[in-house]
């Protein structure tokens, strides 16, 4: 089986039996909805040939978030498998991205991405903040978050922390 770097929308279902109809490739996905969104359901992006069924209902336990736009969709956290081929990946408009540096977080800044900048701008202050919360206080895509937080760092207005603070934005003061 080959990888996927791009999702394949198959569809919403009602229940997890359901999904292994649609489901059937690397990058393949589906959302079980049952009155709220229950499960992401996607084919290993790395080809392996699994299916993860991915929470997304915060009442069953530790869960996801699923963002659908214009721009697709966003799942929040990464997904870091510890188990099987142990991959790990992001899913940010629809594109999967399998691990190590991101090639987004050195292209320029759009000028689509200017009200996201100026709303984190606003809201980042000498403390350091990780980037879901900032997020998650001005409403928009964590990756989307992080990937404008690190543009303003090569750009000197922000600083990241380090070690454990990795991913955490605050205001550069010096």
């Amino acid at each position: 089986m080959t990888s996927a770097s791009r999702l394949n929308w198959c569809g919403v279902v009602e229940s997890r039996t359901e999904v292994s109809a649609i489901v059937r490739a690397a990058g393949d996905a589906a959302v079980v909805v049952r009155g709220r969104p229950r499960l992401f359901v996607l084919g290993c992006p790395c080809g392996c040939g699994e299916v993860l069924p991915i929470n997304l209902d915060p009442r069953a336990g530790p869960a996801w978030r699923l963002y659908r736009g214009r721009g697709g969709a966003s799942l929040y956290p990464s997904v870091s498998r510890d188990s099987g081929c142990e991959s790990h990946f992001i899913i940010w408009h629809d594109e999967i991205s399998l691990f190590g540096r991101y090639a987004w977080e050195e292209t320029e800044l759009r000028e689509s991405e200017a009200p996201l900048r100026d709303a984190l701008l606003a809201k980042l202050s000498e403390q350091p903040v990780p980037f879901g919360v900032l997020a998650e206080a001005i409403e928009a895509v964590p990756w989307d978050v992080l990937m404008v937080c690190r543009r303003l760092v090569r750009e000197g207005l922000v600083r990241e922390g380090k070690g454990k603070l990795r991913g955490s934005f605050a205001v550069r003061t010096d």
